[in-house]
């Protein structure tokens, strides 16, 4: 066995365990690491807090769909409501986030909190958040904290990951 213990219940483990299995303790400092969480798809929903009243009214709902590496991915959000791209940080486990990690995002420069797409207005905006590498909008560099908007098939770059925004119309296909 190795010298290896949990340092909650002090149980060996071997070396590149991740989780202790005997209390579930994380192994390893995640402000060091990034891991892969599979995020299970229905919450790509971002829902605003609404009160009772509220809930009954019909909501504005607008579907983004991001093209990174060859994959597609789907983000529905409703008036007022945003996300962060970035990578996962298991520090601050906020839903309202998208992980780049398993599309390359760390080896491409990836901030953990890079920029921000929020919907207003039944627009699309884009906000870089001090990352490190720039967020990029068609190749021109964004500001930190000065919303962008976005238009259908613009292209993003986050560090050195381009995603290619389309918007979805109602139907569910995404306009060309």
């Amino acid at each position: 066995m190795s010298d290896l213990k949990c340092p909650n219940c002090q149980t060996p483990h071997l070396s590149g365990e991740m989780v202790c299995q005997k209390c579930g303790m994380i192994l390893f400092d995640p402000r060091t690491s990034t891991v892969h969480i599979r995020v299970n798809p229905e919450l790509t929903r971002l829902r605003r807090n609404l009160s009772d009243t509220q809930e009954l009214l019909a909501l504005d709902e607008h579907t983004l769909q991001i093209q990174i590496r060859g994959l597609s991915e789907r983000i529905i959000f409703e008036e007022g409501t945003s996300v962060v791209l970035g990578r996962i940080d298991l520090n601050s486990p906020d839903m309202a986030r998208f992980d780049l990690t398993r599309f390359g995002g760390h080896e491409r420069g990836v901030s953990r909190e890079h920029c921000m797409i929020s919907y207003h207005n039944r627009q699309f905006f884009v906000t870089d958040l001090n990352s490190a590498n720039g967020t990029f909008v068609n190749r021109k560099r964004l500001q930190p904290n000065q919303p962008c908007l976005l238009n259908d098939g613009d292209e993003l770059m986050l560090g050195n990951l381009s995603i290619v925004v389309r918007f979805v119309t109602n139907e569910g296909a995404a306009r060309s």
